[in-house]
Formats: C-alpha cells, structure tokens, sequence
C-alpha cells in the first residue's frame, strides 16, 4: 500500500519537465494485451500555446510497468478522451486541432479519418455500431486567460461550437445531432466533454468539464431531460471533469481532488473517494472493477486505486507536468 501524501511529495519532486528530443521519438506500441492501461501524456512542447504539443499515448502492463509509446499522427494539440470500442480500438481526440485518433488493437494508428470541423471530445459506441461525441466548446471566446490557448471558430460562423451530441455512422456519416443543454464550466466554454449511453442506447448521460451539473438527453425522443445531479451541497465535490461507467451500471466522476460514484438511475452518490490533492482530472475503471485508474494532470501521477477501500496500490509517473488528460484499459 502507498500513503497518497508521500506520494503527492514524491511526484513533486519526480515530475519531468523537460520534454523527449525529438529524433528520440520512436513509436513502439505493442499489440494490446488484456490488461494493458493506456495513459494520454501529451509533450507540452510548444512555448507560446499551453495546449499544444506532441501527441503521446503511453502503454503500460496492468502492474503500471511501461511497455510502449504512440507518438500520434495528424494531431497538433493534447490528447485525452481514451475509449476503447468493443472491437478493440482504442480512440483519442486532439479537441484543439481537432483530430480523432484511432489506434488497432494491433498498436499501430490507423489513417485520420474527417468527422467534423467541431471539437469533438469523447465517444460512446451504440450497440448498433453508432457513434455518439460530445462537442467539446461552446461560445464565442476565442481565449479564456490565463491560458494562452486559442480556439478556432467553426467555418462560417462567429462560434467555437454549440456544445452539442451528435451520432454518426461507422464511416464517419452525421446522422443525427441533438442540441442539449450544456453548463459551460467555469469559463462558460465547457460544452458536452464526456458521454456514457444508457437505458439501451435511449438516453445520455453528459456533463460539462469544470462544471457541477450531471445532465441527460433523451435520445429516442430529442429532448432534454432533468438533470441527472446537481453538486451543490456536497462540499469535497466543487466540479466535475470527467465520466466514465464503471463495470456495474454506476457512474465514475472525477472531482479534481477525488472521485464520485452515482447511481446512473437516481443520481444518488454511492461512494466518494477523497485523494487529499487537486488535479485529479483523468480516471476509468479497471476491467475486472476492483480498481480504479485515475491521473493527476498536474504532477503526472497514475495510480491505482481499490473500489472497495478507496486505498491507492500502485502507481508511477508520467514524466510530464500538466498533461495527463485520459486513461483507459484493455478489456481484451
């Protein structure tokens, strides 16, 4: 067992911030194993964006034991958003470029394919083989200081995006957008960053990156329904990053300085889990559901962290401070 204090010392004085010589950047991804926990850990190598940088995907064994790196093609800005499809393609999304990444469970990128001009910013795979995204952005802000970002306007319009759900086909078709109800986060940029599909693919559940609200769509129906969970009377919960279903049905949301699971029918908490730091921003389920993968954004820390005790049992390093942005692992 690791004490999460001593940890969030170790990581201080760990954390590379220096980033890989580029003519070191060599992809050696293996074929995923069942397992395997993917890390997005983007070089922040550009000196005027703070959101641009080298595409990185780390691939470790299920002891957090690397084995692999994926410098990502067609991409200019950080990844995050790790899914895997039940074919075994893992997904990723450079929101800034933007750029959707797909990567064979072969370990090798397939060629970028064009969805949107949109940020989009997660998936979640119907069981029709669908493709549901949420639109990262919303608004008009072209930049939100201090942040030195800046964000593009959609083609034609005086918007960096509506915030929106859309489903398209596997060959990358639109087939339906639904215009839901977004929070905005506390930038008012936020639009809908994750999505998990519920109730056979009838109803979303979504939330705004930054924001406190859990929201729902209907589907079947195109039209929004109540919120899901509001965390205003919850002191450890102040915001929410990003969500993920955990292996029973419940719902896992990162807090920033911790994690909470819901009920995904009632939006009742069931368990929340205190990590004594901020920046905990990345976090998915491991396959087997005893434990959970979460990342700290600012210091590079993973860890793994038991369901039931909420104690953390393994963890490593990224090597790159305010990067970490996605986790996923390979159920095989």
């Amino acid at each position: 067992m690791f004490d999460r204090r001593t940890l969030m010392a170790a990581a201080a004085a760990m954390a590379i911030t220096s980033p890989t010589m580029a003519q070191d950047r060599v992809s050696d991804f293996k074929p995923f194993e069942t397992g395997d926990i993917f890390v997005a850990a983007t070089i922040m190598d550009n000196p005027v964006d703070d959101h641009m940088g080298t595409g990185r995907i780390f691939q470790y064994g299920s002891d957090l034991k690397l084995k692999g790196t994926l410098y990502t093609e067609g991409t200019k800005h950080k990844i995050g958003g790790l899914a895997f499809q039940p074919d075994g393609t893992l997904w990723a999304f450079a929101q800034g470029t933007p750029a959707i990444v797909e990567i064979g469970s072969d370990g090798i990128q397939k060629p970028v394919r064009k969805f949107s001009d949109r940020t989009l910013s997660s998936v979640t795979f119907g069981q029709d083989g669908s493709l549901y995204f949420g639109e990262h952005l919303i608004g008009k802000k072209l930049g939100v200081p201090p942040l030195t970002t800046r964000f593009n306007l959609l083609p034609g319009r005086d918007v960096i995006g509506d915030g929106w759900l859309f489903k398209f086909n596997s060959s990358a078709e639109l087939l339906e957008e639904y215009q839901s109800e977004v929070h905005g986060g506390m930038a008012g940029i936020h639009g809908s960053t994750s999505t998990v599909l519920a109730d056979n693919d009838t109803r979303m559940i979504y939330i705004s990156e930054t924001g406190n609200r859990v929201m729902q769509y209907d589907l079947a129906n195109n039209k929004q329904l109540p919120d899901l969970k509001v965390f205003d009377e919850h002191d450890d919960i102040f915001m929410v990053l990003t969500m993920m279903p955990m292996v029973d049905g419940s719902l896992l949301i990162s807090t920033g300085n911790g994690m909470v699971t819901l009920d995904q029918h009632t939006g009742e908490i069931i368990k929340y889990y205190d990590m004594d730091s901020g920046g905990w921003a990345a976090c998915a389920p491991t396959a087997d559901g005893n434990n959970i993968i979460v990342g700290n954004f600012f210091s590079g820390q993973i860890v793994l962290v038991s369901v039931e005790t909420g104690e953390v049992v393994q963890s490593d390093f990224i090597g790159q401070n305010n990067s970490l942005s996605g986790v996923a692992q390979y159920p095989g």
